[in-house]
């Protein structure tokens, strides 16, 4: 006895999301390659309504106060300011098979249709969250209404801070170096210098040679002493890349980031990827409609944890 699809579109569902599933979430065989779901460059956060506040905290009340015997414990009033709501994004597609398309099935042409729509899924949230990093430095927003990357972010307590390294200098050891003191020497929101070292260096496609060679070789790089690089025996500095940060994208094929873990690059997701299959039956074209949504945002709150340079030499 033959089988009748109308009678076993399940069998048809299941048969496409194994092919959906298995390209959706495919990692990449470059374990430099950096997505969305990559936990040093993207927080991971769940929301559990349609829009998500956050607030940033101007700390614990700064520097601890020292105490004589029976003295009251100095007491301080952190403050909640600066808040933003990130409202998750539906994503959907949907694309059509012939009843006679899915039957015949010619040199396995639905699966790599399926494919392709997979990854084009997979690729449009990569491109959507890497715009944050793209945009780093002009339109990317914290909640302090700067660039995410800025020479001037306001304290809540009062001053400025800068996650911007000075005067943008290309990839290089001194200026990983320069970044790294940025970081450490990094003020919180209440005055506090927390002196978070960088897990993580950012980069686009183009800079990942040089990154490598800057922080992955035993020895410091272009250099004739031989002396350790201390990038990779100290600091053992991950580099990430991605094809969404680069000038084909849209971006810098220059800029650079580094990453502490307090970072607040942030994906919020309220929903993970869902398909469905509309049988041929129920359609007037007698074709399947197979369709696919997720629900996602992607925010910054806070500079901490992060400076960038945008690599071209550009004053500060």
């Amino acid at each position: 006895m033959s089988v009748n699809n109308a009678l076993n579109s399940l069998v048809v569902k299941t048969e496409i999301d194994e092919v959906f599933t298995q390209e959706f979430n495919l990692q990449d065989t470059d374990p430099m390659v950096a997505t969305v779901m990559t936990p040093e460059v993207f927080k991971q956060t769940e929301m559990t309504n349609a829009a998500h506040i956050e607030a940033v905290l101007s700390g614990g009340g700064g520097y601890w106060s020292a105490k004589g015997e029976e003295q009251q414990v100095n007491l301080v009033s952190p403050r909640v300011t600066n808040k933003v709501t990130y409202t998750a994004d539906t994503l959907a597609q949907g694309i059509e098979l012939s009843k006679e398309f899915w039957n015949d099935n010619m040199h396995g042409t639905w699966q790599k249709m399926v494919r392709a729509f997979a990854r084009e899924g997979r690729e449009t949230r990569n491109r959507i969250g890497f715009g944050l990093y793209r945009n780093a430095f002009t339109t990317t927003l914290t909640a302090d209404g700067v660039s995410f990357i800025d020479t001037a972010h306001p304290l809540i307590d009062g001053g400025t801070q800068s996650n911007q390294i000075a005067n943008n200098p290309p990839l290089s050891s001194s200026s990983i170096d320069s970044g790294i003191v940025l970081m450490g020497e990094m003020k919180s929101q209440s005055g506090v210098i927390f002196g978070d070292s960088p897990k993580c260096l950012l980069v686009p496609m183009k800079l990942a040679k040089k990154a490598m060679e800057e922080t992955q070789s035993t020895l410091t790089s272009e250099n004739a002493t031989n002396a350790i690089n201390v990038y990779s025996s100290t600091y053992g500095l991950k580099v990430y890349k991605s094809p969404h940060l680069g000038a084909a994208a849209g971006g810098s094929d220059t800029a650079w980031f580094l990453l502490a873990d307090n970072h607040a690059v942030t994906r919020y997701f309220r929903q993970e990827i869902q398909t469905v299959l509309v049988p041929w039956e129920y359609r007037d074209n007698n074709n399947y409609l197979y369709k696919g949504d997720y629900r996602e945002v992607y925010g910054v709150v806070d500079y901490i944890g992060a400076v960038g340079s945008l690599g071209d030499g550009t004053p500060t």
